[in-house]
C-alpha cells in the first residue's frame, strides 16, 4: 500500500487515540504516528538499492521515482522485509513498549505506536502478498488483494479530511 494510505490510517488511529488519552503533546503524537505508521516503509529502500544500485538512499525524489516505477511489481511482496510481517509486528510492538514503557508518563504512546504499526501491517495484508511466517518460513504466502495497492485518490481525500480534523482539534 502507498504511503498516503498508511498516513491516513495512522491519522485515523491517532484521532481515535486522543479521545482516550488526553494530555500528550500533539507533536509527540504526530512523530509516533509518522514513524510507526509511515516511516517503517523505509525498509523498502534496501530492496530498491538491490534492484537499482545507482540510487542514493538519501535522495528522496529519486526514491519516489523508483517507487512509482515499481508500483505494478506485485510478485516481489512490494519489497517487504520480515519486519512487516506478523512476527515483525510483535517485535516492533515489544520494542515500542520497552521504549515508551520505561517512561511512565509516555506509556500510552506505546499503545499508539503498536496500533499504528499493526494498522500498517493490516493495510498491507489486505492489499497484497504477505509471508505470515517470515522470517522462519518464506514458503507460505497469503495473497488477499482486497484493497488496491495504490489508492492515492481515496487515501488522499481521507488524509486531507483527517488532517483537517487534527487542525480543528488543535485550534478548538
Amino acid at each position: 500500500m502507498d504511503s498516503v494510505s498508511h498516513g491516513s490510517i495512522s491519522v485515523l488511529i491517532g484521532l481515535i487515540f486522543i479521545q482516550f488519552y488526553e494530555g500528550i503533546q500533539i507533536w509527540l503524537l504526530l512523530i509516533v504516528m509518522f514513524v510507526f505508521g509511515v516511516l517503517v516503509d523505509y525498509d523498502h529502500v534496501f530492496f530498491y538499492k538491490k534492484k537499482f544500485p545507482d540510487i542514493k538512499t538519501w535522495n528522496i525524489p529519486q526514491l519516489i521515482k523508483v517507487y512509482f516505477k515499481t508500483l505494478d511489481e506485485r510478485d516481489e511482496f512490494i519489497y517487504h522485509s520480515w519486519l512487516q510481517e506478523p512476527f515483525g509486528v510483535l517485535v516492533v510492538g515489544g520494542i515500542s513498549f520497552l521504549i515508551f514503557g520505561f517512561t511512565n508518563s509516555y506509556f500510552p504512546l506505546a499503545i499508539l505506536a503498536t496500533s499504528c504499526y499493526a494498522g500498517h501491517y493490516l493495510v498491507d495484508l489486505l492489499s497484497g502478498k504477505m509471508k505470515p511466517f517470515a522470517p522462519f518460513n518464506n514458503k507460505v504466502i497469503i495473497d488477499l488483494k482486497l484493497l488496491p495497492a495504490n489508492s492515492f485518490t481515496a487515501a488522499g481525500i481521507s488524509l486531507v479530511a483527517f488532517l483537517v480534523g487534527i487542525m480543528l482539534y488543535i485550534l478548538l
